[in-house]
């Protein structure tokens, strides 16, 4: 594979995340995408089993009609500023949303991606507190795996991938990191369900300690990426509700990742049965065909404040919107939510044979999110080689197949457009590799 090369050399791209070694190792250059498969300069066909690899393509690569609405609005008028004025698509993309955010989480404002929404939803939330007199509210309780972007506000709740924030600090002071629910690998040595859902019931502990009245959020995905798909136990996210309620602390559901079908509904929290009082999503509100993300919140949050003190230039953006309404229009014509659940309860029943190999812990899953939890000891679930999941991970893709590691686990997220067919292709790569890779560490 060739080296990363510009028209005149040596590129001039900085990536991200990506070190110079793998990048003299050569990195495909991706150049077209048709539904679940994406083809890079060299004329390679990979089964993208990751959306992008970052998840945002839920309806598959190469949706013209998308790119048509983009566009339409871009010749029309493509910016207007979000101060003072209003713009059609972003009234429109509001109105859409609100068919079907959870519960009364019908006010909307919309950024460029995840980031962005997180520390928009954070600034909302201490903006709230301070407009009903609670100016001493600056903390916010994250919890340890956790991942909310990568702008200032937002490293605060950094609680993986630690070297995105190590790198960063010292931070504004406010950091507050309470257990994260990861039954498999328990942080409290604990077993579920003796355990009395502890790590959920320990807040109120950590609230008390650091003194409620300093506590603006706690902020929480659905289901967290962190630890590779991880979903927690029914009880977890109905206490967490209770005890924000008692200390009058905004609950932040970061829907980034899970929100627009990913998990086989709307929205991941909805499988949990609560109200969020402040929501943020990004990905697959527009399918990563623009930059898109967006805040959602109760009327009690923003009833308040009188003048919401906060402005990306880009906010509200009549592109992204547009785009944002298409994609919308094209999940629900297509049904791909229900088909989200429907392929994914396949996908993760393929992949479950997995749990017989020496190497693999334990094998979740919810709607088109999968995650194959590693380990080098059954027993005692130790710690699986980094270097190791990156050996399976390189595998599949010189077998034409995108896969990414997350934490101790492979993370598998395709387009909810994938077919059975492309998924069979996709799991027998996979099981391949991981009786490769356990017979190279001689534990097949």
């Amino acid at each position: 594979m060739a080296k990363l090369m510009g028209q005149n050399g040596d590129s001039a791209l900085i990536m991200c995340r990506t070190s110079k070694d793998r990048i003299q190792q050569g990195v495909p250059v991706i150049v077209k995408g048709e539904g679940s498969t994406v083809f890079d300069k060299e004329g390679n066909a990979y089964i993208d089993l990751t959306s992008g690899v970052t998840r945002p393509v839920h309806v598959g690569h190469g949706r013209k009609e998308l790119a048509e609405a983009a566009a339409k609005q871009a010749a029309e008028m493509a910016y207007f500023t979000p101060m003072l004025f209003a713009t059609q698509p972003s009234i429109d993309l509001a109105e859409s949303l609100a068919r079907f955010t959870p519960g009364g989480l019908n006010n909307f404002f919309f950024v460029c991606d995840g980031s962005e929404a997180v520390e928009s939803a954070m600034k909302l939330a201490k903006q709230s507190h301070a407009c009903r007199g609670n100016n001493t509210r600056f903390k916010i309780i994250s919890r340890r795996g956790a991942y909310h972007g990568v702008t200032s506000m937002a490293l605060r709740a950094m609680g993986t991938v630690l070297s995105m924030r190590h790198s960063m600090e010292p931070l504004t002071p406010g950091s507050v990191f309470v257990e994260s629910p990861y039954c498999y690998r328990c942080p409290l040595h604990l077993t579920y369900p003796d355990c009395d859902m502890a790590c959920a019931r320990d807040v109120r502990r950590i609230i008390e300690f650091e003194g409620a009245q300093h506590i603006s959020a706690f902020i929480a995905e659905p289901l967290q990426q962190g630890f590779g798909a991880l979903a927690p136990p029914p009880e977890y996210f109905p206490i967490i509700r209770e005890i924000c309620d008692e200390y009058d602390i905004s609950l932040i559901i970061d829907e980034v990742i899970c929100g627009f079908g990913r998990t086989g509904k709307w929205f991941g929290i909805e499988h949990f049965g609560i109200q969020p009082d402040i929501m943020t999503m990004a990905k697959g509100i527009s399918s990563g065909y623009v930059p898109l993300g967006g805040v959602a919140c109760l009327d009690k949050i923003i009833d308040p404040i009188d003048q919401f003190e906060h402005v990306h230039t880009y906010a509200n953006h009549p592109v992204s919107c547009a785009a944002g309404v298409k994609n919308i229009e094209i999940l629900e014509r297509e049904n791909l939510i229900a088909r989200a659940a429907e392929i994914g309860a396949y996908f993760l029943g393929e992949l479950k044979s997995l749990e017989d190999s020496p190497i693999v812990g334990e094998v979740r899953g919810t709607g088109m999110w999968v995650g194959i939890d590693f380990t080098v000891d059954k027993k005692t679930r130790e710690l699986f080689p980094l270097e190791g999941l990156q050996r399976i991970v390189d595998r599949a893709r010189q077998k034409g197949v995108i896969i990414k590691l997350m934490g101790q686990a492979l993370e598998l997220s395709p387009p909810l457009v994938i077919e059975k067919e492309e998924i069979d292709q996709g799991v027998k790569v996979i099981l391949d590799c991981v009786a490769d890779q356990a017979k190279e560490m001689g534990l097949a």
